[in-house]
């Protein structure tokens, strides 16, 4: 099948296409929803790419200065920082944000092929379309810009291993390199960077014949000299999250301390919302048919020999299960860390996928060819969805124009929580208020993961709101005592997405200056 071959023949076969373009060219169509949407509904995304923009913006006297400080420092959650602030610098946060998630999307697109050619060999082309879907991920609507590239920089790195590990001068030097970048950009992508090339290599142990422990210890001997930059990085940094642990737990009440501390090994149908969900689109019904097509043709093609997974890669896809099932929910102050195995095997497993070459037979290609389209159909479906936000924003621009000049402001999402429900998400306006209309709105500024801190009157309301309240949750049905809160902490602004869910009158703290069916922005009442 042309598909399977290092390339695609021409006319009557007088010209071969190399495959690169063709896989070059399938990322450049999947990129069609990014491209069309007004804004990516990406939940923390927007909120990352407002803080490039205050980092590439922020001068002695400005007025972003008032609110912002940096705090940059070699900690293992900053790659997209490095990559986004000159990028901000040149171009506009709309532009800007899609260019970082192309950006993003195609380290890891061509890092997993990079991977694939590694491990079995050749190139794929239905490797390729089978992976477009995944790079629209239950991580990336999250909008784990960080962990993203840093998984994409993880199969570039292990690919560099495969194609040059019988050469450890040359390997070793450029991975440590490898190491260092995976390092930064999010830690868990380097525990992860090591556990991929760990069950390679004990992968390729088992397969060997005859077998040589000598040889497996060497090699992962190797591996461990990789980490030595990144472990002299992560000593400090670990003590550091630690005693902060430690300060933020003599705050919360003894019978309290235990939530988040313990790690949550298995939290039931969460998690098996994340692998159903490991390609999301746009409701749950779809992905989940769409799941269980693709597994029970890839399961029909596995049996029947078309497809393959390489035999030094069978103890890499058992440890990628077996982390889908325990990793915990939270470690070192890192969030919904069990989220992200699903997509981190689904890679694994496409980049140990050998395609048979050759010709089909019929069922085969017929198999094949349903998993092409339901790949279009996925990329179609979050198209469509991501053009439905074209009205909110409008929206969001109308009302946002009202809020008084330099405003200390924020976002209260009716319905929070809603990455789980049919509720429009909010996350992607409040932080727009920043770079859009200069307004000093609370953004990701913890000290132990990102280069940026809170000051002035914007870090005072912050600190005030969380001793006055804690964030509201998707049950919540009244929002007053939150806004009420938000008032006393010293905000100016509210501003309030997806109003009409509010069953209750605006407290009186505060006065109404706008309002469109969605939106609505509240001054407080001094």
């Amino acid at each position: 099948m042309a598909l399977a071959s290092e390339g695609v023949m021409g006319v009557q076969g007088r010209r071969r296409i190399d495959a690169r373009l063709v896989m070059a060219g399938l990322f450049i169509v999947a990129m069609i929803p990014i491209l069309a949407a007004p804004i990516l509904p990406l939940i923390d995304f927007y909120d990352h790419v407002t803080r490039f923009f205050v980092l590439a913006h922020l001068t002695p006297g400005s007025a972003l200065a008032e609110n912002y400080r940096t705090h940059w420092a070699p900690i293992p959650d900053i790659g997209v920082d490095l990559i986004g602030v000159p990028i901000l610098s040149i171009l506009a946060p709309l532009s800007a944000a899609k260019a970082i998630a192309i950006l993003i999307l195609a380290a890891l697109y061509s890092g997993v092929l990079y991977f694939h050619r590694a491990l079995t060999g050749r190139n794929s082309l239905l490797v390729a379309v089978l992976l477009l879907p995944l790079l629209y991920s239950y991580i990336l609507n999250w909008g784990f810009a960080n962990f993203l590239l840093g998984l994409g920089l993880t199969f570039w790195g292990a690919g560099w291993w495969l194609s040059t590990r019988h050469n450890p001068r040359l390997a070793v030097p450029v991975a440590c390199i490898w190491s260092v970048l995976i390092y930064l950009s999010h830690g868990a992508t380097f525990a992860l960077y090591g556990i991929l090339l760990a069950s390679l290599e004990i992968g390729f142990y088992f397969t060997s014949r005859p077998r040589q422990p000598r040889a497996l210890f060497r090699a992962l001997g190797l591996l461990a000299v990789q980490a030595i930059i990144p472990a002299i990085l992560f000593v400090p940094w670990t003590l550091k999250m630690l005693e902060q642990g430690r300060a933020m737990a003599s705050q919360i009440p003894p019978a309290d301390q235990l939530v988040g501390v313990i790690p949550v090994v298995h939290n039931g149908l969460h998690r098996l919302s994340a692998i159903l969900r490991v390609e999301e689109g746009p409701a749950y019904w779809f992905d989940i048919g769409t799941f269980v097509l693709q597994a029970m043709i890839g399961i029909l093609l596995l049996r029947r020999g078309t497809f393959t997974i390489v035999r030094p890669a069978y103890f890499l896809i058992a440890v990628a299960v077996l982390l889908i099932a325990v990793v915990p929910s939270q470690f070192l102050g890192t969030s919904y860390i069990s989220d992200r195995m699903p997509v981190f095997g689904a890679l694994c497993l496409l980049g140990a996928l050998s395609v048979r070459q050759g010709q089909w037979p019929a069922l085969d290609r017929a198999a094949a060819g349903l998993l092409i389209v339901v790949a279009a159909a996925r990329l179609i479906a979050v198209t469509v969805q991501w053009q439905g936000y074209d009205g909110y924003y409008k929206e969001f621009r109308t009302a946002a124009a009202q809020i008084p000049p330099r405003s200390v402001t924020l976002g209260v999402m009716v319905g929070s929580g809603h990455h789980e429900t049919n509720v429009p998400r909010c996350e992607m306006f409040a932080p727009l208020l920043v770079s859009l209309y200069g307004h000093a709105v609370p953004l990701f500024s913890d000290p132990s993961q990102q280069p940026l801190l809170l000051t002035g009157n914007l870090a005072k309301a912050r600190d005030g709101l969380r001793k006055l309240a804690v964030l509201p949750s998707e049950q919540t049905k009244d929002y007053n005592p939150y806004m009420s809160a938000a008032r006393q902490a010293g905000y100016d602004v509210l501003f309030v997405c997806n109003r009409h869910l509010l069953t209750r009158p605006y407290s009186p703290d505060w006065r109404v200056v706008t309002e469109t069916p969605h939106f609505a922005v509240l001054q407080a009442q001094r």
